[in-house]
């Protein structure tokens, strides 16, 4: 895949959000959006080196499988990258494949992590939610960042490079920035660490879920065995329509 300049994937990311009818200066309510989109999301401890994934059988008919073993953050960072998998990616370029999206391998996944950033980020809630909280590339300290990362669901690396993207802030300063532990600042300032920690539970988003949640939650099926249902529904059966990602 050739190089694509930053700007056209932001165009892509905006142009996603007002086809899902998102305000451009809110952020997303992401368990809302997939149940809206009808994309049926489980999420399940996997390993660390895994993310996520998303399948996509017809236009229809979309499955995520996120990583609950990751911070908030990152689990909503991992969603909006399968949504450019699922909604923006040309169906020609789909292949099989898995990575760490903390450590993309290929320029489809890089693109996937850019798409992500701006999805969730977009610049005009960026520069308004600064403006509320008196930060710009003078001022702007740990806990500006680490409020914006609440507000947005984010994770603070994330942040912290979205915001470098706007204010170009000066070397030295970035690097301080970067060393901050967001969770123990978080405790230090009183503010919000949830979107830094991991949620506790396991949960299944979408039409599917009535049935193989309470199944799961009712201990009459195993995780395994809720992942071999999911295995079987409509995506199991014609190829020719099956498509799938592993991030």
């Amino acid at each position: 895949m050739a190089r694509i300049a930053e700007y056209t994937i932001e165009v892509e990311a905006n142009g996603l959000r007002s086809r899902f009818g998102l305000d451009d200066r809110l952020p997303v309510d992401l368990e809302g959006l997939l149940v809206k989109q009808g994309v049926l999301t489980v999420f399940t401890k996997m390993s660390e080196d895994f993310s996520g994934m998303c399948l996509k059988y017809d236009k229809d008919t979309n499955f995520i499988l996120v990583n609950s073993d990751m911070a908030l953050g990152r689990q909503n960072f991992t969603i909006a990258h399968e949504l450019y998998h699922l909604f923006v990616q040309d169906e020609n370029e789909f292949k099989v494949h898995s990575c760490d999206v903390l450590n993309p391998q290929s320029p489809i996944e890089k693109h996937a992590n850019t798409f992500a950033s701006y999805f969730l980020l977009p610049q005009a809630g960026v520069l308004e939610m600064m403006k509320k909280i008196n930060c710009d590339r003078k001022t702007i300290n740990a806990a500006h960042i680490i409020t914006m990362c609440a507000y947005f669901g984010v994770s603070y690396k994330a942040m912290l490079v979205r915001i470098n993207k706007i204010l170009r802030i000066p070397q030295d300063h970035l690097e301080r920035l970067n060393a901050i532990q967001p969770i123990k600042a978080a405790k230090e300032f009183s503010l919000s660490r949830e979107v830094f920690e991991k949620p506790k539970e396991e949960k299944v988003i979408g039409d599917y879920s009535s049935k193989a949640q309470a199944l799961y939650e009712s201990e009459r099926i195993s995780k395994g065995h809720l992942i071999e249902l999911l295995n079987e529904i409509k995506f199991g059966g014609d190829e020719k329509g099956k498509n799938s990602f592993g991030c």
